[in-house]
């Protein structure tokens, strides 16, 4: 059901495409009709936190006029689960159909039953979050010898050993990057249903599918193996990138060495295919940057900031100015270079400000200020209708060391905080008074530098003043 993916620049932003409402809504009918139709081969029992499709028993007596050793293996795997890059790709159309279902178009069809309702908002979220739950469970941490975390996992999930090759494990990735993008609103779906479950996806996890990619499928030839353990290097998969390429997020070299791979000429001509064109393109802003998203502490003071004497209070809580301190830890990760030299990278982060655009989020100071003194919201659902954010008149970041560590002997080893700034503002439209909203807050840069081969920065402390307004802008239009 890839052509799901499409109903986003439909259903949610319904004023821009009037005139595709009705097609948007026969294809969620249709997306739910197909997983009516894979249903009875869907294993989801109450009694086992994991959710799989198998191959029909119907295999087991299958006959086939030629190919006779896929025939043999199609009826051996008869009622077991189908392999798991197939589940993802499952999922990814059942995490997209959710959404689409969920969405005030379709909720006011005549398509719209209960019983279609239930399916693709409430047992289809709960399906994608029990498979993910069961593939992570395949998942095998490893650690390079100079501390690098990353993973290794098989192909099937009763072929221990079988280990992934490298263009199914792209595809698995691809699917993940959706999944990722739709977790928010997943698990709000889940919650909304009163589930427990939720997607078990998380930034570190993430690391480890880029060091994976940087340190055991990717040769410095541009060169890619044919499994993911690293073996069998230049077998043809040098097009099998764009999976991977969304994980620029958590490491900006992935974008780098997939791009070289793509238009490696050495022998065999360009191997840029068109999905990882495309992805190339969609994470571009990552290539040069580092993104922390993984905190090991939040802490922040929001209070309404005091006015001078004789200056005039505002009248509506929306023109209220807020001082905002935020402080915390950030893990960063960043390993010295290879030859020994300084290896300088910037990296950016923005701290917990309003859940993530999460609708069913309550942290942040943001949240915590709209709560605490009754600011009222626009209509509709946070991170779909509006978005919370913080428009600046004033700020002074702050970010140095937190940890370091140096595994082997210091051979000139050092680390460095060398500036700190705030990331580029961004603007937007107001969504309660239609204006346009200036220096909206998108976080803190940072150049570091980091010397020795085996030198680790880790952490970085940051204490953070800002002040400025809430603001709830329209979401960004996508194309």
């Amino acid at each position: 059901m890839p052509w799901l993916r499409s109903r986003a620049r439909v259903v949610d932003r319904p004023d821009l495409y009037p005139q595709l409402h009705a097609q948007a809504v026969a294809l969620i009918t249709a997306g739910i009709q197909t997983y009516q139709a894979f249903r009875p081969e869907l294993h989801l029992d109450d009694s086992d936190p994991y959710a799989y499709f198998n191959n029909p028993l119907s295999y087991s007596t299958l006959t086939c006029s030629n190919r006779t050793a896929d025939c043999a293996g199609y009826r051996a795997r008869a009622g077991k689960p189908i392999a798991y890059n197939e589940n993802l790709g499952m999922m990814q159309g059942l995490a997209e159909l959710a959404l689409a279902a969920n969405s005030n178009i379709y909720r006011a069809s005549a398509d719209a039953t209960p019983e279609r309702l239930a399916l693709a908002t409430e047992e289809g979220p709960l399906v994608v979050a029990r498979n993910l739950a069961w593939r992570v469970s395949n998942l095998r941490p490893q650690t390079l010898p100079d501390l690098t975390p990353y993973y290794q996992w098989d192909s099937e999930w009763d072929e221990i050993g079988e280990v992934e090759d490298t263009s199914h494990a792209n595809f698995e990735l691809v699917c993940l990057a959706v999944i990722l993008d739709d977790q928010i609103r997943l698990n709000a779906l889940l919650a909304a249903a009163g589930r427990p479950e939720r997607i078990p996806l998380n930034p570190s996890m993430f690391v480890r599918f880029a060091n994976t990619f940087l340190r055991k499928i990717w040769f410095y030839t541009n060169d890619l193996s044919h499994t993911i353990d690293g073996k069998n290097v230049g077998e043809g998969n040098d097009g099998c990138t764009a999976g991977f390429i969304p994980l620029a997020q958590f490491d900006p070299w992935v974008w780098t060495r997939a791009r070289d791979t793509a238009i490696n000429i050495n022998n065999r001509g360009i191997a840029l295919w068109v999905d990882s064109h495309g992805a190339l393109l969609r994470y571009r802003k990552y290539n040069s940057m580092k993104y922390l998203t993984d905190f090991a502490g939040q802490n922040w003071l929001i209070t309404p900031a005091a006015l001078a004497v004789g200056q005039t209070p505002p009248t509506d809580i929306r023109e209220q100015k807020w001082l905002l301190v935020l402080s915390g830890v950030v893990i960063a990760n960043v390993k010295g270079d290879e030859t020994g030299n300084w290896n300088p990278l910037t990296v950016s982060f923005i701290p917990d400000m309003a859940g993530a655009d999460d609708p069913a989020s309550t942290s942040g100071p943001l949240n915590w200020a709209i709560s605490q003194y009754n600011i009222p919201k626009p209509p509709g659902s946070a991170g779909t209708d509006y978005l919370i954010r913080f428009a600046l008149d004033e700020w002074s970041p702050y970010v140095s060391l937190g940890s370091v560590y140096d595994q082997g002997q210091s051979i000139n080893a050092g680390f460095a905080v060398n500036d700190w700034r705030p990331n580029s503002f961004d603007t937007g439209t107001d969504v309660v008074t239609s204006q346009p909203v200036n220096n909206i807050f998108t976080g803190v840069n940072v150049d570091l530098a980091v010397s020795d081969s085996d030198a680790w920065l880790y952490r970085l402390s940051y204490n953070i003043t800002l002040l400025g307004k809430i603001v709830f802008i329209a979401p960004p239009v996508i194309f």
